[in-house]
């Protein structure tokens, strides 16, 4: 491979805006070459502040056969991550796709089963594991200092996406999005549970309804009960109707004690012990970039570092699909009524 992993993205978006651009233009490892989207306004806007030398595409298809990267980030709505992801795998690329990785298990089973057989990466930008306050939170679990953990209390909220991406109109079409308020935003906690406490969802219980979001299909509150495989028991919730505030934190109760994380950067977590009785503030490191309105997360660098092998990926395949799994046995459990078993 070249001096530098030649990187092209699929969807120019708001999350492609805020994250995967200014992150690849930030790594020295990485070139964008390409990015695509059906509004050319959005990937010409882009090109112009990251990556002037890019060209612009309207159809990805021609991007893989023409531009030919080594890597590609996959933004896009959520019916599309699979058979865009597995189309670049096929054509030689490395893949990031967006969360969540598909609409289905199999869907999901199919992109890795793709990555395999091509001997490509796919990695799923399950973003909060690199969030610094969450980097932080993993060091102080894998301590020991909080004891065993019995209760986690995980919750994610805002307005909607409206106010995200005005013109996301698909997050509010079920054929496009699969899942309303659990896709966008239950994912990210349901994986984020799964990495900070290392323990796997066994059962799940749940309820959701459509309690204000106009002209939609999809849920804008979803609610969930989960029992873990040793034991543990906790809720994880998801809203597009918190109002005045985003609603983004991670709260475990252990043996020793109770560990509150929020996502924001400025907030340290603090720890409530009881044995010796105190509490302990950690301060949270800054992000690794920051440009302008980047969030500075550094995935496309990540990414771009395992593709070189010079770290592993932060969220492979196989772990994108158990979290994937989570949301999709809670909607299962709530439209049935009953508790559903997952597979391990």
């Amino acid at each position: 491979m070249a001096d530098k992993v030649r990187v092209g993205v699929i969807g120019c978006g708001q999350i492609a805006r805020h994250l995967h651009v200014p992150d690849y233009a930030s790594c020295p490892e990485a070139e964008i070459v390409a990015l695509c989207d059906l509004i050319p306004a959005k990937a010409k806007a882009l090109a112009g502040r990251w990556a002037p030398d890019a060209k612009v595409y309207t159809d990805y298809v021609k991007l893989l056969k023409d531009a030919k990267p080594d890597a590609v980030t996959v933004a896009l709505p959520n019916y599309l991550h699979a058979p865009v992801a597995i189309a670049a795998l096929k054509a030689g690329c490395h893949v990031n796709v967006e969360k969540p990785m598909a609409c289905s298990s199999a869907e999901a089973q199919k992109m890795i089963d793709t990555a395999k057989r091509c001997k490509r990466l796919l990695n799923v930008n399950q973003s909060q594991r690199r969030f610094a306050p969450h980097v932080k939170a993993k060091e102080i679990i894998d301590s020991g200092i909080l004891g065993k953990i019995l209760h986690v209390t995980a919750m994610f909220g805002h307005e909607g996406p409206e106010f995200w991406s005005p013109t996301g109109k698909w997050f509010f079409r079920r054929k496009e999005a699969r899942f309303g308020a659990m896709a966008d935003l239950g994912v990210h906690k349901a994986d984020l549970v799964r990495y900070l406490t290392g323990k796997e969802v066994a059962e799940v219980s749940a309820f959701f309804e459509c309690l204000e979001k106009k002209n939609t299909d999809v849920e804008d509150n979803f609610v969930s009960c989960l029992k873990f495989t040793d034991g543990t028991v906790g809720t994880l919730c998801a809203s597009w109707t918190v109002k005045g505030m985003d609603a983004n934190y991670l709260i475990l109760h252990c043996a020793n004690g109770t560990l509150r994380i929020s996502e924001l950067p400025d907030r340290p977590l603090v720890a409530n012990l009881v044995n010796p009785q105190c509490e302990i503030t950690f301060p949270v490191p800054p992000g690794v970039t920051n440009y302008d309105d980047s969030w500075g997360l550094d995935v496309g660098g990540a990414f771009v570092r395992a593709i070189l092998g010079k770290e592993k990926l932060y969220c492979p395949g196989e772990e994108g699909k158990r979290s994937l799994e989570v949301i999709l046995a809670a909607e299962k459990a709530a439209l049935t009524r009953k508790t559903v078993r997952l597979k391990h």
